[in-house]
């Protein structure tokens, strides 16, 4: 019988070899095949981790940057409204003084040169430390993933995110003086006893943004972000010094000051809105209907709707006001709450920067270039 079965085995001695070489080698390929599969399980199961990881921290990074803005933008304005201090004016000439001339005009120019001053100051401080936070952002996501190697610790942070006070102060006093020259050159020509319309203010907004994009003298200020932010610090340190000259390059990018012309013309655009809700306000009757509906300023083609009436429209395109009415009502909006929403002029520019989608991206991309690099 043991012969038998040695014969049979000898006989198929070769299909046993064969058999045996196919089933070892599908179970070679199934054992490979598992543990690729594990592998490739882990490194998704990795990278998935690492990005939930990187994107809590960006969205915390947003929210310290958001934060920050909203903190130092509040100090700006208060800086620019405590150097161009319009109420003192108008209280002299509640005395009904004989200067009254020279009081208006002056008023005239400091109206506009802290209106034009809260949209660049607000314009460029979000655009720096948007720069700056993500910046830092990235590093500090990259020292994370590397705890070897640190590229920067805490009193390096502090100094570079110190950077910003500069503006806050120096860079703001610096943004005053040169505003308020191309002010007077924009104004000086034009009479308080002029009818103003709509498109005229707009005009003023547009030759004085104009003028300081072709600023020979000074610059211009979208293009001296890098002075307003490090023209008046000292660098010390290597690492320091690198990761400032990083921030200086993208400031300068043409990338970036495309950006901040951009937000800077959205931001004119956006108080030349609450202009022409003044214009119709002051010029349509005011009824007792009106009043007690409390209804808002649509406006929409030139056109504006007041009221529960579908007749009442007003062109706002060819309303009048003379100038000296218009300049009080326009330093209202900076001053007192009269916007949509309880905001004033400072409030309503700093929250359509913060939810700008272009800063936004901006940021986005400099945190990933600097968390992944």
């Amino acid at each position: 019988m043991l012969g038998g079965i040695r014969d049979f085995f000898y006989r198929h001695k070769r299909k046993f070899i064969v058999t045996g070489a196919v089933f070892g080698g599908l179970y070679l390929l199934t054992s490979y095949a598992q543990r690729k599969l594990r592998e490739w399980q882990e490194r998704e199961a990795k990278r998935f981790f690492e990005m939930t990881r990187k994107k809590q921290h960006f969205e915390s990074t947003e929210r310290t940057c958001n934060q920050t803005i909203l903190s130092l933008s509040k100090i700006v304005t208060e800086s620019i409204l405590g150097v161009l201090n319009t109420e003192e004016i108008v209280l002299k000439l509640q005395e009904n003084p004989n200067n009254k001339l020279v009081l208006w005009e002056q008023l005239k120019i400091m109206i506009f040169t802290r209106m034009c001053v809260l949209v660049y100051a607000l314009s460029i401080l979000q655009v720096t430390l948007r720069v700056q936070l993500n910046i830092i952002g990235g590093y500090l996501y990259r020292d994370s993933v590397h705890e070897d190697n640190p590229l920067v610790d805490s009193e390096l942070q502090a100094k570079y995110l110190s950077l910003c006070h500069h503006f806050v102060g120096r860079g703001v006093e610096d943004l005053i003086k040169q505003i308020e020259s191309v002010v007077k050159k924009v104004l000086e020509p034009v009479s308080l006893k002029k009818k103003m319309t709509l498109q005229e203010v707009e005009q003023i907004f547009w030759s004085i943004q104009n003028s300081l994009c072709t600023d020979s003298a000074d610059g211009d200020p979208v293009k001296k972000m890098v002075h307003y932010l490090v023209g008046h610090a000292e660098i010390n340190g290597a690492k320091l010094d690198t990761i400032v000259k990083e921030t200086m390059d993208i400031l300068e990018s043409d990338e970036v000051t495309s950006i901040a012309m951009s937000s800077i013309s959205r931001s004119f655009s956006s108080v030349t809105d609450e202009v022409a809700n003044l214009f119709v306000s002051k010029s349509a009757p005011v009824s007792k209907n009106h009043l007690e509906l409390n209804v808002e300023h649509v406006i929409t083609n030139g056109a504006l709707k007041l009221g529960a009436s579908p007749d009442t429209f007003v062109d706002v395109n060819k309303v009048e006001i003379h100038f000296v009415k218009l300049l009080p009502v326009i330093n209202e909006l900076i001053t007192k709450n009269l916007c949509k929403g309880n905001t004033n002029i400072p409030d309503l520019l700093t929250q359509q920067l913060t939810l700008n989608d272009k800063l936004k991206l901006l940021g986005a991309n400099i945190y990933e270039v600097f968390s992944s690099a």
